[in-house]
């Protein structure tokens, strides 16, 4: 049974891991994306709000992953609305078990934000230097003032 635990934890945190594509169901689609660059650019003035909003995003990132790899299940906290419709407490916590089991604590490597817009981002980043959770353009939402991972499996 034990083992059976630890399988079922490594799939989902293969499917927790797995970035949102743009091609997701539709589900990107809907989403806005940075305009682009015009003559009349950014106020000076809004320029230290976009870095606090990447500071707050690249630390949630942080958050999310340390919670992740130390089995710790506050990290059910990290998800999104959509997200945590789509996986239980109780799953996010045998999911986190079973990645601290196997592959130990680990850190964000590599963490750079690819877009924000509004409560919108897109984050590339790895943990603990193992390639296989290299993750590119993966989908972050902002509610209620806190940045949570939204890169869950689209449903339909």
């Amino acid at each position: 049974m034990n083992n059976r635990t630890i399988a079922v934890g490594a799939l989902l945190l293969a499917v927790a891991l797995t970035g949102c594509s743009s091609s997701d169901n539709g589900e990107a689609s809907n989403k806005p994306t940075p305009a682009a660059s015009s003559s009349a650019s950014t106020p000076a003035a809004e320029e230290p709000k976009q870095d606090i909003d990447e500071a707050a995003l690249e630390e949630a990132v942080r958050n999310y992953t340390r919670a992740l790899f130390s089995g710790d299940e506050s990290g059910y906290d990290t998800l999104s609305a959509r997200c945590k419709k789509q996986m239980t407490k109780a799953s996010w916590v045998g999911m986190a078990e079973g990645a601290h089991q196997q592959y130990g604590a680990q850190k964000v490597t590599d963490l750079k934000v690819d877009q924000l817009s509004g409560d919108l981002a897109r984050v590339s980043y790895g943990a603990g230097n193992i390639p296989q959770f290299d993750r590119e353009s993966q989908s972050w939402a902002r509610e209620g003032g806190t940045w949570r991972w939204d890169a869950c499996p689209s449903t339909g």
